[in-house]
């Protein structure tokens, strides 16, 4: 395996923040984030449930949901022996609840933290007017 996608859903501000966080992590494996329901998505992986998260391999590998969260830990240089230990049969179903809870209540926790999605600081910035050039020919 030499590349991850993930699909994350950009409308999160939590989603959007962990991108930007991991995007800034040194990795082993490098990932390219998809927006949910975009065209490269729809293009790239029609066969995609709805979901909170998903993560897909080079090699055509698929991980939803809590396992997408472990993967994207395992790609990460820092993360990567903690991906290991909440894979364990003793702290799995732990992680499985607290990725479920966290996916489940993604939106309010990304207002009541006051993040701001991808969906968002795009429409902000479809509001902005650049100033024009005030260099006059010659």
């Amino acid at each position: 395996m030499r590349s991850l996608f993930v699909v994350y859903d950009p409308a999160c501000g939590l989603c959007s923040e962990v991108r930007v966080w991991m995007l800034g992590q040194a990795v082993y494996v490098p990932m390219r984030f998809v927006a949910s329901g975009s065209p490269e998505a729809l293009h790239r992986f029609p066969m995609l449930p709805p979901g909170d998260l998903a993560v897909i391999s080079d090699t055509g590998d698929m991980w939803l949901d809590d396992s997408a969260w472990i993967i994207c830990l395992w790609a990460l240089r820092e993360y990567r022996r903690l991906s290991y230990r909440l894979s364990r049969p003793l702290l799995l179903p732990l992680a499985q609840h607290a990725f479920t809870a966290l996916s489940r209540h993604r939106s309010a926790l990304s207002r009541w933290l006051r993040l701001e999605s991808d969906v968002d600081l795009s429409d902000r910035l479809k509001g902005v007017r650049l100033p024009t050039c005030q260099i006059k020919p010659r």
